[in-house]
């Protein structure tokens, strides 16, 4: 929920996007930590742990809604991150109680964080939209204490069982792979809205082509056999689009809808089916899954320290091309000569303003309206520069996310004969 939410973080605290990434480094890098202590604790006490952990975020996000920094908002973030932990770990406890065994309880844990994934992006955006980014987590506060209704009359006993070792080779691929998807969430709604002037309920809009082909894909999925089959066809459409978005031809929205599609699916495909092979066979679940939730936002914590600094410099270099190509375009323009001088001073003042911002300007906006074809033309020209120079300077971040997807497939394939590896 808080990656389309981001940008407006960025304009309320007013820091640099490289910075900005910590909002969602630390609740991924607290969860990823947290993860294996509070399997082994929801092992034991997975009510108390559930409930505890529900209450604890519940806090957390209150906190997060209220906070005066950015440096408030990232340690309210990273308290999130070890409730979150708590939350999840011991929900798969409480769902083989539940659900009557181990095998059922992994495939709707499987389904829910696939679920979780694909909408998430989507209801950030609407609520960002409509009740300000604060909402995002203050909706958070009373979702997580209805959540505590699902206790009552529940009872899960110790697992008494020996833990056993962990399967590495899903848990490797679920790293790689959630490390690349970084792009597909954070990224793609950076470049939407910071880059192409969207609003966030309109970027949510054009980042549901994730949500579209993820939940069918998962559920239709379970017919592909055997789960190494499916994860490596999910890693592979992940793979593609990505490089998909890498290669965009033009600047614009509908250009990231089909590469979208192709990652939802892959999405979808390859994260219930590592899931549940990392899951199969296993005693404690909670312990298993501990390590399978921990592997997942390990992931996410190295794709955001390895994309953001790639993204932020080849901004930066691209930005300065432009510069140069949109001054050569106003001074080769057929407007008055006096006037290119004011044209191009306002260009230099916008964009300066709009690092500052982290917001690529509307040319139109700056350059204002007039009737004259010359100057149609000119604003034309020098939109085009920008939004090619923004969407250029994303580039080898999806083609590196991309990379690092591929990558998944290396465990995948290595363990397909090996059902315990």
């Amino acid at each position: 929920m808080v990656t389309i939410a981001l940008p407006e973080i960025l304009a309320r605290y007013d820091v640099e996007l490289g910075t900005l990434a910590w909002a969602l480094t630390s609740y991924n890098l607290a969860l990823a930590l947290a993860a294996l202590p509070a399997a082994f604790l929801a092992r034991r006490r997975p009510v108390a742990v559930f409930g505890g952990g529900c209450i604890l975020f519940a806090a957390a996000s209150v906190a997060c809604a209220a906070a005066p920094s950015f440096e408030v908002l990232v340690a309210a973030r990273a308290v999130q991150g070890v409730a979150g932990a708590g939350v999840v770990c011991a929900a798969l406890a409480l769902l083989a109680e539940a659900a009557g065994g181990d095998a059922p309880a992994a495939r709707t844990w499987a389904l829910a964080g696939v679920v979780g994934a694909a909408l998430g992006p989507a209801a950030g955006g609407i609520l960002t939209q409509l009740l300000g980014w604060e909402s995002i987590f203050l909706v958070q506060a009373p979702i997580m204490l209805l959540a505590l209704a699902a206790l009552r009359g529940l009872t899960a006993a110790p697992v008494p069982t020996p833990v056993g070792r962990p399967h590495l080779g899903p848990n490797a691929a679920l790293l790689l792979l959630s490390g690349a998807l970084v792009a597909a969430f954070f990224l793609l709604a950076v470049l939407l809205i910071n880059g192409w002037r969207l609003e966030p309920l309109a970027a949510a809009i054009v980042a549901s082509g994730i949500t579209v082909t993820t939940i069918p894909a998962a559920r239709l999925g379970r017919a592909i056999t055997p789960l190494w089959t499916r994860a490596a066809s999910g890693v592979i459409l992940v793979a593609g689009g990505l490089a998909a978005l890498g290669w965009l031809p033009h600047a614009g929205p509908a250009w990231t809808v089909p590469p979208q599609l192709a990652i939802g699916a892959g999405l979808g495909l390859a994260l219930s089916a590592l899931t549940e092979r990392a899951l199969a066979g296993r005693s404690a679940q909670a312990v298993h899954g501990g390590w399978t939730i921990a592997a997942r936002h390990a992931g996410i914590v190295v794709g955001l320290l390895l994309l953001t600094p790639i993204f932020t410099t080849d901004l930066e270099r691209n930005e300065d091309e432009a510069l140069a190509a949109g001054t050569s375009a106003v001074l080769d323009s057929r407007i008055p000569p006096l006037d290119k001088l004011s044209v191009a001073r306002k260009i230099l003042l916008a964009v300066d303003e709009a690092e500052d911002e982290a917001r690529i300007p509307s040319v139109r906006e700056v350059v204002g309206t007039r009737d004259e074809p010359a100057y149609a033309d000119l604003v034309s020209a020098l939109q085009d520069q920008l939004d090619r120079a923004v969407t250029n300077a994303f580039s080898r971040s999806f083609l590196a996310a991309a990379v690092l997807a591929l990558l998944a497939l290396v465990p995948v394939l290595l363990g397909r004969q090996d059902v315990s590896v």
